[in-house]
Parts: C-alpha cells; structure tokens; sequence
C-alpha cells in the first residue's frame, strides 16, 4: 500500500500503513550493517504464507503488453465494498475492462494477511472469486504496488520476501503477475518521520532498490519492475536524478508513475510545464512515463466529489500535455467512516454511473478529446 507523501496531506494515511505493514510483516529485527547511523528500524521479518502451502504457483504464460505502448492501469481502493464484484459480475463493467490494459493491486490485498484498511479484500477473498484466473483469462497482465525502503523499515530484504510472497499467492491461484511497482522508494529513503528516518541517501536508496529487484527477479525472472515517484516533496529534477542514480545501480525502472498533488496540477501552469519537462526527459532515457489519476483528498469527501475531482485533473493534463504514454485510474482515499479506504463505489460502468470503472471511460474521453 502506498505510503503518500506528506505534501499531498494525507499524513494520517502513514501513521495506518506504519502500523498494518510492521504487522503484516511480523515482528521487530535489526540489520544495522544495512542501514546508515540514525536509520529507523529495518523490514521485520516476513512470516511463512498464509495460503495453502502445497500449492504451487502455475506456469501460465503472460500476458501480451508493450510497455512503450499507450496503457490504462487500474487499481480500484483496498477496501472499497464491491472491490470482489469485479470479478463475481464481470458484466457490470464489461466497457471499462475493455479499456484495461493492466490491473494493480496492492501488496497487502494478495499477501495473505489481515488489514484493517481493507476490510474483507483479502487474499482468500480474491481466491472465491477466481480474481487471478479470470485477469489471465482475459489478458490482462497483474501489477502489484509493494513497499521497497519506507522510514520505519529501511532495508529491502523484507520488503522483497514480502513482494514475492504476494507474487506467489497470486500465481498459485491462477493468475500471473507481470509487474511490480515500487511504491516511492526515493521519498521512502528520505522522509522523517518524528524520529524515524532512514537518512539515505540517493545513492543508498538506489542501492537498497537494486538489491530489492535483484531478490525479485531471481525468484521471478519474468516480471519487471518499475517505479512510483512524487512530486512534490520531490522536484522534477530529483526524479530525473534519481532515475540516474537507479540506472547506474542496475536498477533501471520498466516505468514511471507520477503521484502528482492534484491541486498543483490543475492550478498551476508552471507545474504543469514541469511535468511535460519530466515526461520528456524520463522517455528520453526509455522509460515510459505515466500519472496517476486520484483526486484532491481535499475535496474527495463522497463518490461524486472524487469523480468530479479526477475528471478536473484529466481535463487539466490534455490542456497541459495531452494523454501521457501510462494513465493510472488509482485510488487510496480514507478512511472513511468505516475505517476502510473505500472511495470510490467500483461499479457499475454505465453511463451516468458516479463509480471508479465509469470513471476509467470517462476519464479517457476527457483526457483524449482533441482541445
């Protein structure tokens, strides 16, 4: 689960995933030769897999994908109600899933352990509903958004056990995972948190994310890994550094997702020109660049404010950019209520619908219109 920045406002959102995350993880380790003087404490060790044991992860083909290639990620909230339904009753979104050219989930929905955040929207919950099987079945490759250094776990070596732990329990029950997405290793490296920080820095955080790959590749050498950035607190030439600085440990990124403040992106022209600056400069290095598309979390307070708010920000990059190589239909909205991160509604896709897979087709129209 991604860890935001704190510039995008959703502090809160860290305080849950420092405490869901260690205990997914299991309890507390150091490896201080790993880490530098000052570094919060390292990954916990990861425990055995909650899934079946005997089975075993199925060799099953991927999917086709050109990463270079225009595409329409989709990763639906991790406890949104009717997140199960899409795969129940495939039908209700039959329009949008033909739009779909990759579907994310987040590490913590597949791993195999309980989560407060999400609900019921655990791995055995996606295993009743075939999930993993009926992606495969209609070709359309797996992503899976996973921890790499975070300022309260700094080492890569648990976060890679457990990426590969969700990576098998996905490919034991059907499915195939052809990418991971490294959930801000560059922020993760430098944030400061109380008094919790790893105090890396770019090259140590590069470093830490080429071993993280390394131990993701041996064991599953087909996938390819690629990154989430943010800006701000990051400049757009510190992302572009930083895609140097992982080039040169190894550790090249199959892409760039951008977890951009919404509100800068819509109301600020300069910003805007930075972002082409960077998509240009990140192609340039043959690295496809993509935004996500989430709301303002300022605004997002009901369904209809979250699509109002994401169709803004679509409006806004086809006047800035146009579409970009890689869109990202994206939410981590909460909690609500409920204590679930849940907006928005997943279905239905039908026209006037306020839910998240209308949101993909209607997003797309915007953002693809000609000015």
């Amino acid at each position: 689960m991604r860890v935001p920045g704190i510039a995008s406002g959703r502090v809160p959102s860290i305080v849950v995933s420092m405490s869901l995350l260690m205990a997914a993880c299991g309890g507390a380790s150091t490896t201080s030769e790993t880490r530098p003087t000052g570094a919060g404490p390292s990954a916990p060790a990861t425990p055995a897999p909650t899934a079946d044991p005997t089975l075993e992860p199925t060799a099953l083909p991927l999917p086709d994908h050109d990463l270079t290639a225009a595409q329409t990620w989709f990763a639906p909230n991790m406890g949104s109600l009717d997140f199960p339904d899409l795969f129940a009753d495939p039908m209700r979104w039959a329009s949008a899933r033909a739009a779909v050219d990759v579907f994310q989930f987040y590490a913590n929905t597949v791993s195999g352990d309980p989560y407060d955040i999400g609900g019921d929207n655990v791995l055995e919950t996606f295993v009743a509903v075939d999930a993993f099987a009926r992606l495969h079945e209609w070709g359309i490759p797996i992503a899976i958004e996973a921890g790499v250094i975070k300022f309260f776990a700094c080492d890569h070596a648990s976060w890679a056990e457990y990426a590969n732990r969700a990576i098998d329990n996905v490919e034991a029950h059907g499915g195939r995972v052809s990418f991971i997405a490294m959930d801000e290793p560059l922020l993760g490296g430098q944030l400061v948190e109380g008094e919790l920080t790893c105090g890396y820095t770019m090259e140590q955080a590069a470093a830490e994310v080429s071993e993280f790959v390394a131990d993701v590749t041996a064991a599953h050498p087909d996938v390819r890994v690629g990154t989430i950035e943010t800006t701000p607190p990051q400049t757009v030439a510190q992302i572009d550094a930083w895609l140097g600085a992982l080039d040169t440990a190894g550790a090249k990124p199959a892409f760039l997702h951008l977890d951009v403040e919404v509100a800068d992106g819509i109301a600020n022209p300069d910003f805007m020109a930075d972002l082409v600056w960077l998509r240009d400069a990140t192609e340039t290095r043959g690295i496809p660049f993509g935004l996500i598309l989430t709301a303002d979390w300022r605004v997002a307070t009901s369904d209809s404010g979250y699509v109002a708010s994401v169709l803004e920000w679509a409006a806004a990059i086809r006047t800035g950019m146009g579409r970009p190589t890689h869109v990202m239909f994206q939410s981590w909205i909460g909690p609500s209520a409920s204590g679930l991160h849940e907006m928005p509604v997943n279905l239905p896709d039908e026209p006037g619908s306020i839910s998240h897979t209308r949101l993909i087709l209607d997003g797309l129209d915007v953002m693809e219109a000609s000015p």
